[in-house]
This record gives structure tokens, C-alpha cells and sequence, in this order.
């Protein structure tokens, strides 16, 4: 069973969201915005497969044009489709400029056209991590030995939890997904981050018909639905203390008890959980159970950040590199742009890296990822001065223009040469630039 991709739905006509949600949500997980602002917060709260916005927000002070562009820079990896009736020629060409995966003109047929094109981002989304899981690529010594214990784990063919640890964006689903691929079993997903605390319990366990109020039907919870392959609990640092008790059940016993439910059923479900969460912290303030830590800690693997797996840093930044990059272009990493990126300290880790690389690719018109290139595409504001490269034989003439169009002033002229005033005084120094010359400018 594999997870329902994530679709955005950006309209501001909320008769169309209401329609859109109702026929594609059998198919998939969707949120809707009806404003720009509205879609800008949720895309930098959730990781979309793919978006579907319109182009015309009537009375708002940005459109979908912007959301596009926001696009680009907060999740370059999201499918992007216009669903637009707008007339102007002028803002489908701009639409058009950006990166597209397809645009459809609202008219009576166009539903199907959009299901084909979301059903088509899924298949293309679910081979790209086929190939991924397939192969899990890495340099770091340390990620080999995780593979190799995870590989131990899986021959051994025990049933007892297995328990990923590491910081966000570290590549712990990935990981997942590789042991699945490796148990040869479906892999059931849920994400406690994302699930609200009040339907919590029935998304996981289940809930018997008339549970509560709403409950009209009897539903199996994701835990039962995972029989006979493999559950994958993200963030179980997020579980309420409670359903950390229903947790520690289905562990012990092997059964899960639905809401409402007299009897608990018997499941064969092998479990994984994961957390960027410090869970032996947790229990010595109260926040997490000792026992269920203490069960899910039979086999822990946990995944270094990528600050401390250097040799990865510059092996997936080429990756990605080969991987984003537009067909028959080659794109390099300079020496100067390889001390960048081993400097900064990811904090976003893998996540964080390919969005860079993205972000590069996209936005700047360079082949070659050099220092000034990392900068900008990571968004540091870099206090380092850097000095503009003139030559030589061209190197007096242009800082003297650049004294005499600001007039003597050399803040001024320093700036117009976009190098730092001591970098400009050093060159006057170098030039043999005297001192009469100013008098003669100020004079």
C-alpha cells in the first residue's frame, strides 16, 4: 500500500476547490488554499508531490504567478501544473517561463485532463523512488555500517522494532523504504507530525461504528491495515502519552484495539519507528514511556547528519547536480565552491542540500557552482569581502573612472566597483594612485 501523493490545490473560486477536492480525493491527499498567502504557509509547512494553481486571484495583491515562483524557491521538487481560464496571453507566457509540468485550460473537459496529469506525477514520483530504494547511495563509512547492520536485522528475520534515529532531512524514510524494498514487504506509512491528536487514535488503530459522534462506519486503522508487512510510524517522538500506551500493546501482544471495539483482532505487523527526537531525554522528564522506549530500542539505527559526513556532502551535491540539471548541460563544483559547501552546518541535511542544488540550477544562470553560487543559493548573506577581478592592464584605468564619476569618494567609488573601501584603498596603494589626484577632484 503505498502512500497517496500530497496535491495543493490553489484557486480562488472556492466552488471549484470544493469540486476538485470531492473528485480527486479518492485518489489522493489534498489541501486546498483560496489565497496566495494561505498557499505560500502551507507550502512551508508541508512537502508537496505536486500543486495545481490558478492564475487569477481576483482582489489580492499577489497571483498565481507568485505562488509559481514561491514554488521555485521553497520546494523546487514539487510537479507544478497551471489549471487556468485566464484570457491574458500575457500571463500564460509568464506562467509558460517557469518550470511547468504541464498547463491546462479550464473548459468542460478539462477534470480529465488534470486526473491523467496528477495520476502521471505519482507514477513518475513512485519510480523515482524505486530507483533510489534500489540503490542506496552513499560514501560515508558510517551510513555503510548502518546498511550492513540493517541487512543483519533483515536476515535475521526477527520481529522485534526497529527504531531510526537522526536529525530532519537525514535520509530516515529513505532508509525505510530501502529495508522494505529489501523485506520484500508493503510498507505502511504514517506521519505523526502531520496527524491530528484528535483523530489520532482512530487513523491508527481503527474505530468500531458509533465510536463517537461522526462514526458511521466501521473504520480499519492504518496499524490492522499494515497486516502481514511492515508499519512505519515517522515522528513517534510526537505520540500523546496515550497512544504511546495503545503503542506498547500492539508490540507486547501483536493485536490492536479499534475505538469502540469489545475485543482486540491479532496482527503480524513488523514495526519501525523513527524520530530526530532525543527519546531517553524525553523519558527522564516524563514526555515518553521508559517501557516503550525500552521496546522500540531492541535494534537502533541512527543516521549521522550530513556535517558529519563530509565525503557525502560533495558526492550528492554532483549527484544532484546530474540529476536536476536540463538534459546535454554540465554543471561543475569549483574548488572554492566545495570549501563552501563543506563549511556551512546543513542543518536541513540531505533535504536542505538538494533544494541548493535546485535552487542553483533554476534561478542562476551559472554552470559552475562556485562560492558566490553556494551563497546565494543556500541564502547566506556573507560578511566575507571579496574583491572584483579587473585585469591588470585594464585594473588603473577602471579605478580611476570610477574616483572620478563619484567625485573624490572613495566609499563611493569603492562601491561602484563592488569591492570592500580597505580592498580600495589597497588597489591605490598597488596603482600608485597619488594623493594630488584627489586634491585635483576636490578642488
Amino acid at each position: 500500500m503505498n502512500a497517496k501523493s500530497l496535491i495543493l490545490l490553489c484557486d480562488d473560486d472556492q466552488n471549484i476547490l470544493k469540486s476538485l477536492n470531492l473528485s480527486l480525493k479518492f485518489a489522493f491527499d489534498i489541501h486546498t488554499s483560496s489565497s496566495v498567502a494561505d498557499a505560500k504557509n502551507k507550502i512551508l509547512s508541508n512537502q508537496y508531490d505536486a500543486a495545481v494553481i490558478d492564475l487569477n486571484f481576483e482582489g489580492q495583491e499577489f497571483d498565481g504567478i507568485h505562488i509559481l515562483d514561491f514554488f521555485g524557491k521553497k520546494s523546487p521538487g514539487t510537479y507544478l501544473i497551471v489549471l487556468s481560464g485566464d484570457s491574458s496571453v500575457k500571463r500564460a507566457i509568464e506562467a509558460t517561463r517557469r518550470k511547468l509540468f504541464q498547463f491546462i485550460h479550464k473548459d468542460g473537459e478539462y477534470f480529465e485532463n488534470l486526473l491523467s496529469t496528477l495520476n502521471r506525477t505519482t507514477q513518475l514520483k513512485q519510480a523515482n523512488e524505486l530507483s533510489a530504494i534500489q540503490k542506496y547511495l552513499t560514501k560515508s563509512t558510517a551510513v555503510k555500517k548502518i546498511l550492513k547492520d540493517a541487512e543483519k536485522i533483515i536476515l535475521s528475520e526477527q520481529d522485534a522494532p526497529i527504531l531510526i534515529l537522526g536529525e530532519t532531512g537525514t535520509g530516515k524514510e529513505f532508509l525505510i523504504k530501502h529495508i522494505a524494498q529489501n523485506m520484500k514487504k508493503t510498507l505502511v506509512s504514517a506521519n505523526m507530525a502531520t496527524i491530528a491528536k484528535e483523530t489520532a487514535e482512530s487513523n491508527l488503530f481503527g474505530h468500531e461504528r458509533g465510536a463517537f459522534t461522526g462514526a458511521v462506519q466501521n473504520k480499519v486503522g492504518l496499524i490492522e491495515s499494515a497486516n502481514g508487512g511492515l508499519f512505519f510510524l515517522d515522528e513517534v517522538g510526537d505520540c500523546t502519552l496515550d497512544i504511546q500506551a495503545k503503542l506498547l500493546r500492539v508490540l507486547q501482544e501483536k493485536e490492536v484495539l479499534p475505538l469502540g471495539a469489545n475485543r482486540p483482532r491479532s496482527i503480524n505487523v513488523n514495526f519501525i519507528a523513527a524520530t530526530h527526537k532525543q527519546l531517553d531525554e524525553m523519558v527522564k522528564v516524563g514526555n515518553f514511556r521508559e517501557d516503550l522506549f525500552q521496546r522500540l530500542n531492541t535494534f537502533t539505527l541512527r543516521i549521522p547528519p550530513l556535517r558529519e559526513r563530509p565525503e557525502d556532502i560533495i558526492f550528492y551535491a554532483n549527484l544532484y547536480l546530474n540529476e536536476c540539471g536540463d538534459d546535454g548541460l554540465q554543471y561543475t563544483i569549483s574548488s572554492d565552491g566545495i570549501q563552501a559547501l563543506l563549511s556551512y552546518s546543513w542543518p536541513g541535511n540531505i533535504r536542505e542540500l538538494k533544494s541548493v542544488i535546485l535552487r542553483f540550477i533554476v534561478l542562476s544562470n551559472k554552470f559552475v557552482l562556485d562560492e558566490d553560487a553556494v551563497n546565494v543559493a543556500i541564502g547566506i548573506k556573507t560578511t566575507i569581502e571579496k574583491t572584483i577581478h579587473i585585469e591588470d592592464n585594464g585594473k588603473k584605468e577602471k579605478v580611476l573612472n570610477a574616483i572620478v564619476e563619484c567625485k573624490g569618494n572613495k566609499k563611493q567609488a569603492a562601491k561602484k566597483l563592488g569591492i570592500a573601501e580597505k580592498t580600495f584603498y589597497r588597489w591605490i596603494d598597488e596603482l600608485k594612485i597619488s594623493k594630488d589626484f584627489y586634491k585635483t577632484l576636490m578642488s
